[in-house]
């Protein structure tokens, strides 16, 4: 189904939606549906991915909330020039899930690059270091919270394009059997 080194990355994506349970599983699942379907579509060399929120309001099963992150917004709860991890994003996705029952924060590790990482490149002549994976921060009303990592490439034909490194459509839907 898929080579050896990405077989363990999709095992682990199973093995952290299997801990969870199975109402919060599903409302993930149909975010990273979401993740998979709009990031390749958002995604450019200059911006790299885009940070972006995914919400799931209540009584709306169907669709997904996709929305641009204010940088305003999240600037009120994570240190630009500081170091960031995981754990800079958290107050910023609990203030997002305000009323909903599930938000995401979808970002580039390479976020870093984007932000005042990007002088010093610049300066010397380089862009910016390219994303190597997409990263999705998902927390959930019943306070399950979540990180997945989809590895990325770039296909080069006329234009760069992202693509993801396995079949995560093979992984969601899995998933959503098991």
């Amino acid at each position: 189904m898929w080579g050896a080194g990405t077989a363990v990355r999709g095992e682990a994506i199973l093995a952290e939606l299997g801990s969870l349970p199975v109402h919060v599983r599903a409302d993930c699942i149909h975010v990273l549906e979401t993740v998979v379907r709009v990031t390749p579509r958002t995604w450019t060399r200059r911006r790299g991915v885009r940070l972006q929120w995914i919400t799931l309001r209540d009584g709306d099963d169907d669709d997904a909330v996709v929305t641009q992150v204010d940088f305003g917004e999240l600037g009120k709860h994570v240190d630009w020039d500081g170091p960031r991890s995981a754990r800079s994003f958290a107050g910023a996705l609990r203030e997002k899930l305000g009323t909903n029952r599930c938000a995401a924060l979808v970002y580039g590790n390479a976020v870093d690059s984007r932000t005042w990482g990007w002088v010093l490149p610049l300066l010397l002549g380089r862009l910016p270091r390219l994303d190597t994976a997409v990263m999705v921060e998902v927390e959930h009303r019943t306070g399950a919270r979540s990180t997945f990592s989809f590895p990325i490439r770039y296909r080069r034909f006329l234009v760069r394009r992202l693509r993801f490194e396995e079949d995560v459509y093979a992984i969601l839907r899995c998933a959503r059997n098991r």
